[in-house]
């Protein structure tokens, strides 16, 4: 009997239905003729905690680093516990004699199962099967072709090396830069990664160069001609921006004086695809740009989406193409949205437009990856039982699948150039002659202006260029001269740094660290040598405003600015974690790891000795400074931190002593411009402890924590939840933070 893992429940469902024979569901698994199929959750094991090796490493301890382990430990994930039981129950069930391996097709999903299998200490024979398609068709096809798991070995030993590496970088370099700022009386944790420190270090970038930007002056020139009775506005063509007002007015009198010629009208047929299918990144773009929804809040809708409504396919792909297998079967798809959407009249009028006879580039085998792109499944909803962001984010989704099945949209670009002498002034113009799914698609409209653009675009409405000719006469009606200085870059938005990640290959210095980005992402659409990954970037984003190190504005631009924390973090961070450069050599020796020419140990064994040599650094007392230290007027020993409210989005300050437990100090200030009000009531906490009322009976205590106005100190009450109606029990804690029952204020 064959057991199939699979890496999600959804593809678990999709091999049963590949397989022939009776169908029986159980607790955590399948039962499809003579094979049994699982599923993980994606992963359900996690690298262990530095106690785990020696319960000494509890305690973070400068002299203990960098961590001595040998073989690496997985635990399993709390959440995934029982499923994990399942799963090794099963592979150790005597009537299975074969494993078939159905992670998803690349290093990450290799190591998932893999990491189960020797959690099991499994010794049975592994088979793999690689399927990125979970429609029957390809899933039968993809079951025709199992392959020996021991063929991918190279590509699991790569996938184990890159976590394991991050493991070692990680928890070591975080604890160093921790335990040393702390004994300069600095009370926060100081967190470093492969991918999160580049990010962060991008942000204090783009924000030193807005801020130490010195604007200089420019002059721009225009002219307005009269051609064929029509009225142009041109800008005038410069290889660089004119700096010296001279030269601007001495180009403005050759004009005046010279006779303008036509050099060429030309007019080009062109035509544009349909946008694209989503990536979940291309997805969070266009959220935060249109709806203002964070990258890790999209990232939780579409979970959403996917699991709890079966409304979406797999949501964390980072492909933007389609099989084919799926042109063949949208027409079921589309008769669900037909039927979910009858009473939304702009999506109804869209699928009413579509036409699936049409097959747009987006169905293209050749270009799929581990996963296909983010599209509608043919599941029947109640969209009033989607929340307003799920329905609009699904919104999006349902958009760009059917824009899939659209003609292209066609247009005519026309440019003119137009001389005085020397002097060469140009304008264009585009004029649409065929509207397909441009209409539908108005809101998601990815034309921007370039960030670095400081011209404006000019505008010569009214008229069509194409009815314009090279022997047209043309007359100088004026010549202007404009004033403008340069802008700095602008701060970053979400919407702009998820973009910049993709590409961040572009401000290595060193050639070849960029070749290498660029060759990490050859063949991946929308990648082109980035960093992170699109389910990833999301998740380091929010570490870097929960930490500390970046703020978001609250309103739907998202600007994101680096924090004095942040900046100092990079300042101090060694050089190889505050750019690519760290996964870009990974990278190389990751490909050595793949081919059999490099062992995982060796690699580990080298990036340990570069975790010691920057941990030897600071340890020879590096001199680091963060800021200053505001110390909590409530406990006298931790330190403010400053926070943000995951609803609201407003700031506050947080003692550094706060315990998730409530054993720590409570006192919590409101930010009134970057500082903490201390003449502020500070803010009382309540919870239910469900502890009955020894008076009433009736109502249950109700805890209260809060600082004293007298003494400043913390101090816990508790109260009876029916005092609305006439009970007055009211007491302190005692020493172990319970009620004095007995003790009646």
């Amino acid at each position: 009997m064959k057991l199939f893992i699979a890496e999600k429940p959804e593809l678990a469902r999709a091999i049963a239905g590949g397989l022939n024979g009776a169908y029986r569901s159980n607790d955590g698994y399948i039962e499809k003729g003579d094979n049994l199929v699982t599923w993980a959750f994606g992963h359900v094991l996690a690298l262990a905690e530095p106690q785990a090796y020696n319960p000494n490493y509890e305690k973070w301890n400068l002299a203990d680093l960098p961590f001595q382990i040998g073989e690496f430990k997985y635990v399993p994930i709390k959440s995934s516990v029982k499923q994990l039981k399942i799963i090794c129950d099963l592979i150790k069930r005597n009537d299975v004699d074969e494993i078939v391996h159905c992670g998803d097709p690349d290093d990450e999903g290799q190591i998932l199962i893999d990491e189960i299998l020797a959690y099991a200490k499994n010794s049975k024979p592994v088979s793999r099967v690689l399927i990125n398609d979970n429609t029957e068709k390809s899933v039968k096809v993809a079951l025709g072709k199992i392959e020996p798991n021991s063929k991918f070995k190279g590509l699991s030993e790569r996938g184990f090396a890159r976590s394991q590496a991050d493991w070692i970088v990680g928890l070591n370099l975080t604890r160093a830069f921790t335990t040393y700022a702390r004994s300069a009386g600095y009370n926060e944790v100081l967190s470093l990664g492969r991918v999160q420190t580049p990010i962060l270090s991008l942000v204090v970038s783009r924000d030193n160069e807005h801020e130490n930007f010195k604007s200089v002056f420019y002059y721009t020139i225009n002219g307005e001609f009269n051609v064929g009775g029509y009225s142009i506005r041109t800008n005038l063509k410069t290889d660089e921006k004119i700096g010296d007002e001279n030269i601007a007015n001495r180009i403005k009198s050759e004009c005046e004086s010279g006779r303008a010629v036509i050099d060429f009208i030309k007019t080009e047929h062109k035509s544009e695809n349909p946008p694209l299918p989503y990536s979940l990144l291309k997805l969070q773009v266009d959220c935060s740009k249109i709806l203002g929804l964070k990258p890790d809040k999209t990232l939780e809708i579409t979970q959403s989406l996917r699991e709890k409504h079966k409304a979406i396919t797999y949501n964390r792909s980072d492909c933007e193409y389609l099989p084919t297998t799926l042109w063949e079967s949208a027409g079921a798809t589309i008769d669900t949205l037909i039927s979910n959407f009858r009473d939304n009249a702009p999506i109804s009028e869209f699928i009413a437009a579509s036409n699936t006879s049409i097959k747009s580039v987006a169905f293209n085998d050749e270009n799929i990856t581990a996963h296909h792109a983010i599209i509608p499944t043919a599941q029947s909803l109640d969209l009033s039982a989607l929340s307003k962001d799920e329905l609009s984010v699904y919104a999006l989704i349902v958009k760009r699948f059917l824009a899939q099945f659209f003609e292209k949209k066609e247009f005519d670009s026309t440019n003119i150039q137009i001389s005085i002498g020397d002097n060469k002034f140009i304008a264009s113009q585009v004029n649409i002659t065929r509207h397909t799914f441009d209409t539908f698609l108005k809101a998601e409209s990815t034309n921007e202006k370039d960030e670095n653009d400081d011209d404006e675009e000019l505008i010569n409405d009214g008229m069509d260029f194409r009815c314009l000719s090279e022997s047209d006469n043309v007359l100088l009606r004026r010549v202007g001269i404009t004033k403008k200085k340069t802008n700095p870059k602008p701060y970053y938005t979400m919407a702009t740094l998820l973009k910049d990640l993709t590409g961040v290959a572009k401000y290595a210095k060193d050639e070849k660290i960029k070749r290498l980005l660029l060759e990490k992402d050859k063949g991946k659409k929308g990648e082109n040598g980035g960093i992170g990954t699109p389910a990833t970037r999301s998740v380091h984003l929010a570490n870097l405003v929960d930490k500390g190190y970046i703020e978001v504005s609250s309103d739907k631009k998202q600007v994101i600015k680096s924090t004095l924390k942040g900046k100092s973090l990079i300042k101090y961070a060694p050089s190889s974690l505050t750019s690519a450069d760290m996964t870009a050599l990974w990278f190389e020796m990751q490909k050595e790891i793949e081919a059999g020419n490099l062992s995982k140990d060796e690699f580990l064994k080298d990036v340990t000795n570069q975790v010691k040599a920057e941990i030897d650094r600071i340890k020879g007392g590096v001199q680091m400074s963060f800021g200053e230290q505001i110390k909590c007027p409530t406990c006298g020993k931790g330190f403010l931190r400053r926070r943000q409210n995951s609803k609201d989005k407003s700031y506050f300050w947080s003692c550094s002593e706060w315990k998730a437990d409530k054993s720590g100090c409570n006192a919590i200030f409101p930010d009134e411009k970057g500082k903490p009000n201390f003449n502020a009531k500070p803010k009382q906490e309540q919870k239910t402890t469900g502890i009955k009322c020894p008076q009433c009976g009736k109502g249950v205590l109700v805890e209260y924590r809060g600082v004293s106005k007298t003494t400043n100190k913390p101090y816990t009450m508790f109260s009876c939840s029916e005092w609305k109606n006439g009970c007055n029990f009211r007491t302190f804690a005692d020493k172990s933070g319970k009620p004095k029952l007995e003790a009646n204020l």
